[in-house]
């Protein structure tokens, strides 16, 4: 008789047990519906500070709306022209680096991001024992979360790649652009990297010797598939919860040089896209942005073309704050920085930094001074000096070839750098991060960039 009573007592602290646990997680502890990381590579703070003196708008219409903030510093944001992304009111400083790697590579940076650990260079998303990492997007799945990746870059390359899956060593873009199928997942799917999805033919010599066809499969799988701008902005959402779309062979095109026909939609587009179908989870969800033309810029000392894809991604962040609502947890982080941008400014016996002008029918390339009021200058990068015959040799197949220009309103002029490189150097600075919305206290002051990992996963 006794034995029964303790069963019975057993299971009745086991039942109120079970009922406090499902208690609390649904309706005590609070997690976030809708989470969203913006990764925007390159986007330094000089580079940010320049964009925001060109493109900062009039005052914000109404009020910041984050209850914390003190009458003195609300009216400080009310007067002041800002960026939409300047409503993000909690910042943190992320170290990128590690014992022997001071500078990590894009890959290293974006598995630190994404998988909570740090990896040697030219590893994504897998360390040096070939052991795979798990990354945000499986985790948000594991909870139960709805995820999507939106891309400016090819989907195949390393940022995106970290979140979804790996490469050892070297880059494995046709396997990457399978697993995103096979083993990602995701509801939504926005970028570019079409050649990596699509069999080989005369007009796609990159394209797929194996034979599968993934845009097919993805519509055997269930997705909805678009490939053009129009397709995109007139689909209804209530008819496409699974979104799978490729826009570019590759990588985009700068917004400031698309041509008149493009069939790309803007970053903010497919932002507003994909949170729109996201929104009607249940379980919340989680949402990767990738803008990849600001560290492409960057990479080429082009900083009017930078400038610019700032622009686009200060509007991609506000639709995001638009859509996803005021509540929602929005992060901005730049991962790594490139080329440390800054004003030229006139001193008294110091020559300013010059910029490159192409000669057609000279082994020279001569020197010419640059405006001071829109210039900028980077410490490496193709608008340093060429101080050799290759230098040179190279600097001139790439005007001569198109890549850079110095007739093309000064978006394909290199500007100055102090050290020739044929692309920028990462630098060895702090990731910043900005954020906003429930949850974002827990984001501020200076932490590992591997620590985001966790401090995500909790609100997951």
């Amino acid at each position: 008789m006794k034995w029964r009573i303790v069963l019975a007592v057993l299971f009745v602290l086991t039942l109120f047990g079970a009922f406090a646990y499902l208690y609390v997680n649904t309706f005590v502890r609070k997690r976030q519906h809708a989470v969203i990381l913006f990764v925007v590579n390159g986007l330094d703070l000089n580079l940010l500070n320049l964009a925001r003196q060109q493109l900062g708008r009039g005052p914000l219409p109404t009020d910041p709306d984050d209850p914390a903030i003190g009458d003195a510093r609300r009216r400080v944001a009310i007067r002041s022209e800002q960026l939409h992304l300047d409503s993000f009111w909690d910042v943190a400083l992320m170290s990128v680096q590690q014992p022997g790697q001071p500078v990590p590579d894009e890959g290293a940076d974006a598995t630190a991001l994404a998988c909570g650990q740090r990896v040697e260079n030219g590893y994504v998303a897998t360390n040096s024992r070939g052991e795979t990492l798990t990354s945000l997007i499986y985790a948000a799945q594991q909870a139960s979360r709805a995820t999507g990746l939106v891309t400016t870059s090819s989907l195949v390359q390393p940022t995106p790649v970290a979140f979804y899956s790996y490469n050892k060593a070297a880059p494995d873009p046709y396997r990457n652009a399978a697993d995103l199928l096979d083993l990602a997942k995701m509801d939504i799917v926005l970028g570019g990297g079409e050649s990596y999805f699509t069999p080989a033919n005369a007009t796609n010599e990159r394209g797929r010797r194996d034979s599968r066809n993934l845009l097919d499969e993805a519509k055997a799988l269930g997705y909805t598939t678009v490939r053009t701008r129009d397709d995109l902005n007139h689909l209804a959402v209530w008819r496409s919860s699974q979104l799978f779309g490729l826009f570019a062979p590759d990588q985009f095109y700068f917004s400031s040089m698309q041509p008149a026909d493009t069939r790309q939609p803007t970053l903010a587009e497919m932002t507003r896209a994909a949170i729109s179908r996201l929104n009607n989870s249940y379980h919340g969800y989680f949402l990767v942005v990738e803008d990849g033309l600001i560290a492409r810029a960057a990479s080429q000392n082009l900083g009017k073309l930078a400038v610019n894809e700032v622009a686009e991604v200060d509007e991609a962040v506000q639709s995001a704050v638009d859509y996803a609502g005021p509540d929602a947890l929005i992060l901005i982080t730049d991962n790594y920085s490139l080329g440390a941008i800054g004003p030229v400014l006139p001193v008294a016996g110091v020559e300013p930094p010059t910029s490159q002008a192409k000669s057609a029918d000279s082994d020279e390339i001569p020197v010419a001074p640059i405006a001071t009021t829109m210039a900028g200058f980077w410490a490496t990068g193709p608008g340093g000096p060429a101080r050799d015959p290759a230098q040179v040799a190279w600097l001139k197949e790439h005007y001569a070839s198109g890549a850079f220009s110095d007739t093309a309103p000064g978006f394909l002029q290199p500007q100055p750098a102090f050290q020739f490189q044929p692309e920028a150097s990462a630098l060895a600075e702090p990731a910043w991060l900005l954020s906003r919305g429930e949850g974002s206290s827990q984001l501020r002051g200076c932490f590992n960039n591997t620590d985001l990992f966790d401090l995500l996963t909790e609100q997951f």
